[in-house]
């Protein structure tokens, strides 16, 4: 019987894509395919093969207006970004400002593999903001960024055996229907008391131009009354905000060199 080291079998083609993909991860500022035919050795006919497929795939894309450089593209990063340490870190401050303006709870909600979860608070009444706590799981049909980030989405989730909460739940397929419509119509989404009795929440969309779909949104919580009762100025804040903080989703964070 022979007893030896088994040689991993490797695919070549796989093997140079995931090369590719791996050089693209550690360079935050994107690679020329000139400097990739360079770093990989490989022929500049093989090179372009590669990266072509990479970005039909939307593995990669390329950057026309930055000479052509090829930068991780909105699959892949769908994929690193997953992780929501770099959120809390890179909104604190405004949100801390934002809350501070609002005297609310404010936070950023995300919409990640069908699932709706608050992922960054700043609260100046913490008996509020539990509700809202980073990884806090948020029901779709009864919450404000629920409803904002499943209007926007175009998906529309299983309507069986929804969880009635509080008596302004809605439960109902056709006035879901309505609502999301209505969230589509008005640009933000409101919850009065349907996941939490008293608790009022105004949530708005942030935008990115590197997602060609809306994964975020930027809220404000505190009780309904006091909430509704500055509800214009309130959604006019939130707007604005959202506009400012854009920029935070739209530029890709530099990833870290594994240690």
């Amino acid at each position: 019987m022979r007893v030896g080291v088994t040689k991993t079998r490797q695919s070549k083609p796989l093997e140079r894509y995931v090369r590719i993909l791996e050089l693209l991860t550690a360079y935050s500022d994107g690679l020329l395919a000139a400097e990739i035919e360079q770093i990989l050795h490989l022929p500049k006919t093989t090179v372009n093969r590669l990266l072509h497929a990479l970005e039909a795939s939307e593995l990669i894309n390329a950057d026309r207006k930055r000479g052509g450089r090829y930068f991780t593209g909105t699959r892949l990063n769908r994929v690193l970004y997953s992780e929501t340490g770099w959120i809390e870190i890179a909104t604190r401050r405004r949100l801390k400002e934002l809350a501070a303006k609002v005297h609310e709870t404010c936070f950023i909600a995300r919409r990640f593999q069908g699932q709706i979860e608050s992922v960054a608070m700043e609260s100046p009444d913490a008996s509020v903001g539990i509700y809202v706590t980073p990884g806090h799981a948020l029901p779709w049909h009864a919450t404000a960024s629920g409803k904002l980030l499943t209007a926007l989405s175009g998906d529309m989730p299983a309507m069986k055996d929804l969880k009635r909460y509080t008596d302004k739940t809605i439960t109902d397929r056709k006035a879901l229907k309505a609502a999301l419509a209505e969230v589509r119509t008005n640009g933000y989404a409101t919850e009065r008391g349907e996941h939490i009795v008293g608790l009022g929440t105004i949530i708005v969309p942030i935008s990115s131009e590197s997602e060609p779909e809306i994964l975020y949104g930027l809220g404000l919580t505190g009780p309904e009354q006091r909430v509704i009762a500055h509800f214009e100025e309130n959604v006019a804040v939130l707007k604005t905000a959202a506009e400012h903080l854009s920029a935070i989703f739209t530029i890709k964070r530099p990833l870290r060199k594994p240690e």
